[in-house]
């Protein structure tokens, strides 16, 4: 344990420098950079053979033209093919959020904005405490989830863990070798949402929130010499420029994770209630919190508060475990399907 908290620590310290040489650089956000190296470090621990069966699921995507072979970088094309398979298999866990963009029969068929993030009062299996912080409020009643084994249509996935259920369901049952593949692309990527604590609830209050913050969205932070919102520095916990360096401390850190066959298993309930123990222990700082009780007295907006280094560093600490986490799980997923 001390062996894989020092891990943790160097993780913390390093992706410190990447996200202060990603300030000056205008580099891409957590969106896009999370997603990859999450896909990255489940790369590492796939089989060649599982490799090859998801490359060949891949390449049956509806857009695969348009979106992964089009869109590759020239200096990924300049590589061999297993970089370029890596990339690929890469772009499939940022594709859900590429979607977001499409417009007309497009939008409607790809994206799915509700598939990205969960209630935090939904409740089902080993998810068995909400993911609301509440504040000066009384908390919601539970809503209880459907069971996984019931979602196998499009109409039945209404969150990110139903959205995982007919991921795997459609990557195993689907006969369309196209509807296989957005499956494919879905699980990658909702995978790595689930591990995003503000992915998985929010802060109730009284008066200033009383539906929710939005996961974060409503909590306005200064970190660095950035403004922005809670949720938005979280997503940026894990920018960098430079995605192999970052990958390296990653994959040292899943190492341990993968040797711990609990840990590595597939369970999105229990990835939620971990995601959701973050959240109400860790993701609120107590100056964000007696922001909100002032506002609530004073019925004025809650103000910017300014995060502390030692909470940035916690922060980071934590988004490296949980993104360390995700690769590790969708490899062990992948191999098992």
């Amino acid at each position: 344990m001390f062996l894989y908290c020092q891990k943790l620590k160097l993780a913390s310290a390093m992706f410190a420098g990447l996200v202060a040489s990603l300030m000056a650089t205008g580099v891409t956000a957590w969106d896009a950079t999370g997603h990859r190296l999450t896909a990255y470090v489940a790369w590492e621990f796939m089989s060649e053979q599982s490799k090859e069966r998801t490359l060949t699921i891949l390449r049956s995507h509806p857009r695969f033209d348009r979106d992964f072979l089009n869109a590759m970088p020239d200096n990924v094309r300049a590589t061999d093919m297993r970089q370029q398979d890596r990339w690929l298999f890469g772009q499939a866990a940022i594709w859900p959020d590429l979607a977001r963009s499409f417009s007309g029969a497009d939008s409607r068929r790809y994206d799915h904005p509700e598939w990205h993030w969960v209630d935090g009062a939904w409740v089902r299996d080993e998810a068995t405490r909400q993911g609301n912080l509440y504040v000066n409020t009384e908390a919601f009643a539970d809503i209880e989830g459907i069971p996984a084994e019931r979602v196998q249509r499009r109409s039945q996935a209404e969150n990110v863990v139903t959205a995982i259920d007919l991921a795997v369901y459609e990557m195993s049952h689907a006969r369309d070798p196209a509807e296989q593949a957005l499956a494919l692309s879905w699980f990658l990527h909702l995978t790595g949402d689930i591990h995003q604590p503000l992915h998985t609830g929010g802060l109730v209050s009284a008066r200033m929130f009383s539906d929710g913050d939005r996961g974060g969205n409503g909590i306005r932070v200064r970190s660095g010499s950035t403004g922005s919102n809670l949720h938005a520095v979280w997503d940026g916990a894990l920018r960098g420029p430079t995605l192999e360096t970052s990958l390296r401390m990653l994959i040292d850190i899943a190492g341990d994770i993968a040797a711990n066959k609990q840990l590595a298993e597939y369970a999105p309930t229990r990835w939620l209630q971990e995601s959701r123990d973050y959240l109400l222990s860790s993701v609120y700082p107590d100056t964000v919190i007696s922001n909100v009780l002032r506002s609530e007295n004073t019925g004025n907006q809650p103000g910017t508060i300014t995060l502390s280094e030692a909470y940035e560093e916690q922060m980071r600490m934590i988004a490296a475990q949980r993104i360390a986490e995700a690769g590790v799980r969708i490899a062990n997923t992948l191999g098992n399907l």
